[in-house]
């Protein structure tokens, strides 16, 4: 039996099917948390914000229009709930070091030899990962940990798939850089 499709379960929400919206709840919340999490740095508004998110959802269904997947158009809610949140604090949260909330989220697919030579690296490439602006952490984080393709990372973000892989380009040159300077060795590409 084939799992019913994010698309179809908004579609019925949209509908009049509150119900469907728990499913939806289920398989993202985590990855929704996750994001804004990354976005404030702190676990109480990373809640509410999540919390905001979802009710966005069952409210706006009806506005899904099937022109990308259920998911860039849930995380592109995410993103405008976040930054207007971010907007109305007039300043970033005060960040909470990344151990205290989390354990690591970037996941070493390599053999168990490639990963233990690079366990010491990871936390370098955190600790660049969090000195960055917010608008390259929320372009590494959706591009690499959410989606797989340019063309939805674009929904997410709101823009052209064009747009989205400049974006890309600039946050990882960023990133590279903050790498670099706190001593981490770049990969050759």
């Amino acid at each position: 039996m084939q799992a019913v499709s994010d698309e179809q379960l908004i579609e019925w929400v949209a509908n009049g099917d509150a119900s469907c919206l728990g499913t939806l709840f289920e398989r993202y919340h985590t990855n929704v948390y996750q994001y804004c999490l990354r976005m404030t740095r702190n676990p109480g508004y990373a809640e509410d914000i999540t919390q905001e998110i979802f009710l966005r959802v069952l409210k706006k269904a009806g506005s899904f229009r099937h022109e990308g997947t259920f998911k860039g158009w849930l995380f592109n809610i995410a993103r405008n709930l976040t930054l207007d949140y971010l907007r109305k604090q007039k300043r970033h949260a005060a960040p909470v070091p990344m151990d205290e909330y989390t354990e690591s989220q970037l996941v070493d697919h390599h053999t168990a030899e490639q990963a233990a030579s690079g366990s010491e690296q990871i936390g370098t490439l955190e600790k660049a990962l969090a000195s960055l602006p917010p608008h390259y952490q929320e372009v590494i984080w959706l591009g690499r940990f959410e989606f797989h393709s340019f063309k939805h990372l674009a929904q997410a973000l709101g823009c052209k798939t064009g747009t989205a892989r400049v974006r890309m380009h600039r946050a990882m040159q960023q990133l590279n850089v903050a790498f670099t300077d706190l001593g981490g060795v770049p990969h050759d590409a």
